[in-house]
């Protein structure tokens, strides 16, 4: 008889200790629970995928082996649903990003806890479940290789439970970057690792949708790489988006091939319009003087921005908040703001920790849209409601419809007008999130 196992998405608190929950979630962008189910043997377990975002876990749902991914702001969440299914009798394994930072805070509350990346130790996990010998802690060797790894499990995946279609692929992993504030090189290393282009493929198909979003953290780290999969996914007709730096515009053939290839939406990390600031994190490779003109590429290419911004860097002052907000709203980007989070297992975290600027270790209130530390030139108070004011700024009516209306090209007139249509509804929703100060919801 197979064993039952569950494979939970946590949610998270808000302050006042209530559970997160939504109708609907707005994109499904997580891809590890669907690698743990690939790495799975189907024969031996049957498996289900949990959002407790959208299904809040209840702990007495039939199980024997219950794997939780954590990130810092969903910790809490997953270390009490650990203790009530192990109340239960059920064995528990806890992995993620936060279980590799915090390993002895999170072997509290698990039989056993998976440190580091997967894919070197997650069979060795069911096995040893499987022959009564579960150790107590598996550490993966280093970051794994990508070939040779079997298909996520897209298909336990309700996607009835998001917004918006779209199923997350990736095709490398890692970034060769060092940036202080970002936990993507401290939890995956510098070396940018590539998968073979047919298992790509091969991943794009198990989907069974035409709506992608590739999770690399930079989908053209290698050049020639990127060039041979824009170039491989043009016959398959998608629509995809992705992360990238501002690099991809200054390569002309490159930028025109991914948008040929379905490219429509990009997360750029613009992180800051300040030489100063990006200088303090060691964001080395921005360079604010050309954003503009590299913004100008992708919008002539119909791929839209979605410009990642932090504010709370110790360079920062009220004018940086203007600026910002003028820079935006000029160039027509779709703004995504944070406040400056020190995650832990990051360079500005132990920098802020040995300062003693830490404000709280409640984990729940990690969310980029929370001062959790002391600023320089604020209070934490002042550093919340410039964010908040700001964010509601940008997403006026007014500002929406500015931002969307610009971007509708004659000769992709019915793509470019419902892409810009679901921007502008997004944006309806942040801004009424922003003024109501409800940032969970987004």
């Amino acid at each position: 008889m197979k064993k039952k196992m569950l494979l939970v998405l946590p949610s998270h608190y808000q302050r006042d200790g209530s559970l997160i929950t939504v109708k609907k979630a707005s994109l499904n962008l997580n891809l590890s629970l669907p690698t743990l189910a690939g790495l799975t043997p189907a024969d031996r377990f049957e498996m289900r995928i949990l959002n407790d975002y959208v299904h809040p876990v209840d702990p007495d749902t039939e199980a024997d082996l219950v794997a939780i991914t954590t990130l810092t702001t969903t910790a809490q969440r997953a270390y009490d649903l650990a203790d009530q299914f192990r109340a239960r009798g059920k064995t528990v394994v806890l992995g993620g990003y936060h279980v590799w930072a915090f390993p002895e805070e999170a072997a509290h509350h698990a039989d056993a806890i998976a440190v580091g990346e997967a894919e070197d130790i997650w069979p060795q996990i069911a096995d040893d479940y499987l022959a009564g010998r579960l150790r107590d802690r598996y550490i993966a060797p280093g970051p794994a290789e990508l070939a040779g790894r079997p298909a996520p499990r897209y298909d336990l995946v309700n996607i009835k439970d998001y917004k918006v279609e779209v199923y997350p692929v990736e095709s490398s992993r890692g970034c060769p970057f060092h940036c202080d504030y970002c936990a993507v090189t401290a939890f995956h290393g510098g070396r940018h690792r590539l998968r073979p282009l047919a298992e790509v493929l091969r991943n794009i198909q198990a989907t069974g949708s035409r709506y992608i979003a590739f999770t690399d953290d930079n989908i053209v780290a290698d050049k020639d790489y990127a060039r041979e999969l824009f170039k491989a996914l043009i016959p398959l007709k998608i629509r995809w988006m992705a992360q990238s730096t501002m690099l991809l515009a200054d390569d002309t053939d490159l930028i025109r091939l991914a948008a040929e290839s379905g490219l429509r939406f990009a997360w750029i990390g613009v992180e800051s319009i300040s030489p100063r600031a990006l200088s303090e994190v060691h964001r080395k490779i921005n360079q604010v003087q050309e954003f503009e003109r590299r913004i100008a590429e992708f919008n002539a290419n119909g791929i839209l921005v979605g410009a990642n911004i932090i504010f709370g860097f110790d360079q920062d002052t009220k004018e940086t908040f203007r600026e910002t907000y003028d820079f935006l709203i000029r160039n027509k980007v779709f703004p995504f703001l944070y406040i400056l989070t020190p995650v832990p297992g990051t360079k500005v975290y132990q920098r802020m920790k040995e300062d003693g600027r830490l404000l709280t270790t409640d984990w729940s209130r990690y969310t980029g849209y929370e001062t959790v530390y002391r600023p320089v030139n604020f209070t934490p108070e002042e550093l919340d409601d410039l964010y908040f004011s700001t964010l509601a700024d940008l997403f006026t009516f007014k500002n929406n419809v500015h931002r969307s209306a610009a971007k509708v090209r004659l000769r992709n007139l019915k793509e470019d007008f419902f892409i810009q249509l679901g921007a502008f509804v997004v944006g309806s929703q942040v801004g009424y999130a922003a003024r109501h100060r409800i940032p969970d919801y987004w």
